[in-house]
Parts: structure tokens; sequence; C-alpha cells
């Protein structure tokens, strides 16, 4: 009786596994054409997007001579600040030098 237990349940387990792959077989051969699709669309845009959009976005040459412009702009008005406060900063030093200096030939 045992056997025959056990006969019918490795029967029962055999068929489960059975069906269990010939779904696996039919799922993969669904599968495939969807990532194709799913990976073809994708590297469609991709492709768009490098050939057609970012081309336009970026105008390497345009973006460069905006930004010598911007730094010459800034260079030029920069330029007098940074001598006036050159000048002002040699201007204080000699200043507390000559102050400690006084201060220095009036205390024996």
């Amino acid at each position: 009786m045992k056997v025959l237990a056990a006969a019918l349940l490795l029967l029962c387990a055999c068929r489960l596994q059975a069906a269990l792959v010939r779904r696996e077989v039919l799922a993969e051969e669904a599968a495939p054409p969807a990532k194709d699709d799913f990976f073809t669309r994708h590297f469609q845009s991709f492709s768009d997007f490098m050939t057609k959009d970012l081309a336009q976005k970026l105008q390497v040459e345009e973006l460069r001579s905006q930004a010598e412009a911007y730094l010459d702009r800034a260079n030029k008005q920069l330029t007098p600040l940074a001598q006036e406060l050159r000048s002002n900063v040699l201007g204080l030093f000699s200043s507390l030098l000559e102050l400690g200096k006084g201060k220095g030939e009036g205390q024996p």
C-alpha cells in the first residue's frame, strides 16, 4: 500500500513538473519579442537624442564664445577694483608700519 501511495505521489509530482516546464517554455518563447521591441525602442530614442537634440542643445562653439565674452567682461570690470584694493591694502600696511615705528621711537 505504501508503495502504491509513493508511486501515485511520484506520478503527480512528475505531471506537475512537466506542466510547469511547458509553461516556462511558452513564456520564454513569448518574451523575447517584447524584450527586443523594448530595447529597439529605447535604442532608437537614444539614437535620435544623440543625433538631433543633443547637437542642438550643446552648440559647443556658441557656448565657448559666450563664456569667453563673459570672462572678458568680468576681467574688464574687476581689474580696476583689484588695482584699487591693492593700493588700499598697501596704504594700510604702510600706515601700520609708520604707526609701529612712531610708537617704537617714543618708548626707550
